[in-house]
């Protein structure tokens, strides 16, 4: 996910958003492009947590490329809640929609319900779903293919070489991660430490904290305890959201200590002023408005039975107080892709292998 803030304050919104429960494929002669000529297809999105803007963002920018498509789009908010998202993927699997995107708060727990929905004809496209590359043309069920939101790999490794070079191959390095059991994003902390290791074996890994409530202030209070464990011998520290490493910042700051690299990822509004105001030194933006091109061009690609790649990474790009002023604003993106001018096609930086139109 993802870098994915307010993971845990997630849990205190609800969800009405329910699928009608009228047939989800059928004929509309007024709608010329997309899934097939005259048929709308309803993919149902299965968001992790609604409550955190990486996700709002993915959701809305999936929501107007699908239209053209000609594919609905209907998101249920999980909540962050395991056993709820089993519960929405059954009522997808109820309403008969044609495709299913889902981000997996636990794999193996949700396995059985996606592995009821293929059997049921729906495709299933996995969102992060698939942590380890898996070769071309291998089965991935129960996903029929995945999405990479990059930061495991290309952000995780942009970061390391960022921090490595920043402090000359030598210093100490903080990690923090979520507490909540989210795959990707421990995965993604994880390789931190291995490229830095890889890049400059003389930085020494302190350890990796875990923000417990998936924001600012978490991040401020694990960062504050490492401050006092390691006597303010901090020399960067890792987040894996900008929101932790925001918080990692005013710990430090408070503790004494002094200049330290300060790196996170996501992309949100609120790390692009920490990137403005010095509070972070590097930020890897996940790009979520192409993360959804991508997911609507390849669901539309499985509904019409065109070749899909099994795993696809997402382009993502690294900011620094260098470079910040030439980010695309996720809004704006999303604008543009609502009215037809950005695109997969249209300056979108999508990959290679995604061939819709």
């Amino acid at each position: 996910m993802m870098h994915l803030s307010r993971w845990s304050a997630a849990l205190l919104i609800g969800c009405s958003l329910a699928f009608a429960s009228s047939a989800f494929s059928h004929s509309n002669p007024k709608q010329k492009s997309g899934a097939a000529a005259g048929t709308q297809y309803v993919v149902g999105f299965s968001n992790p947590t609604a409550a955190q803007p990486i996700l709002q963002t993915f959701q809305k920018a999936l929501i107007a490329a699908g239209k053209h498509l000609n594919i609905k789009v209907l998101p249920i908010d999980a909540q962050l809640n395991v056993q709820k998202q089993v519960s929405d993927i059954d009522q997808m699997i109820a309403q008969h929609v044609n495709g299913i995107i889902v981000f997996p708060l636990a794999p193996s727990t949700l396995t059985p319900a996606l592995t009821r929905a293929r059997k049921a004809g729906i495709k299933v496209l996995g969102f992060n779903a698939v942590v380890q590359t898996p070769k071309a043309g291998a089965s991935i069920a129960p996903y029929d293919a995945n999405f990479d939101q990059g930061e495991d790999y290309q952000g995780a490794k942009m970061l390391a070489q960022f921090v490595s070079k920043q402090l000359h191959g030598s210093g100490t390095v903080l990690g923090i991660g979520i507490s909540a059991p989210v795959p990707s994003l421990h995965f993604m902390v994880q390789q931190y430490q291995t490229y830095l290791k890889q890049l400059s074996p003389k930085i020494k890994w302190l350890g990796t904290q875990s923000n417990p409530t998936d924001d600012i202030s978490g991040g401020e209070k694990v960062a504050a305890q490492a401050a006092t464990k390691y006597q303010g011998k901090i020399s960067a520290v890792m987040a894996y959201n900008d929101d932790s490493a925001i918080g990692a910042a005013i710990a430090l700051k408070n503790a004494g200590v002094k200049n330290p690299v300060i790196v996170g990822q996501n992309g949100d509004p609120q790390g692009v002023t920490a990137i403005k105001n010095g509070q972070m030194a590097a930020m890897v933006d996940i790009v979520p408005w192409r993360e959804a091109l991508i997911a609507a061009t390849m669901m539309n690609d499985l509904l019409t039975g065109k070749s899909v790649p099994n795993w696809v990474a997402t382009p993502i790009a690294m900011y620094t107080k260098s470079n910040i002023g030439r980010r695309l604003d996720w809004n704006k993106a999303v604008e543009q892709i609502a009215n037809g001018t950005l695109s997969c096609k249209k300056g979108g930086g999508c990959p290679s292998s995604i061939t819709s139109p």
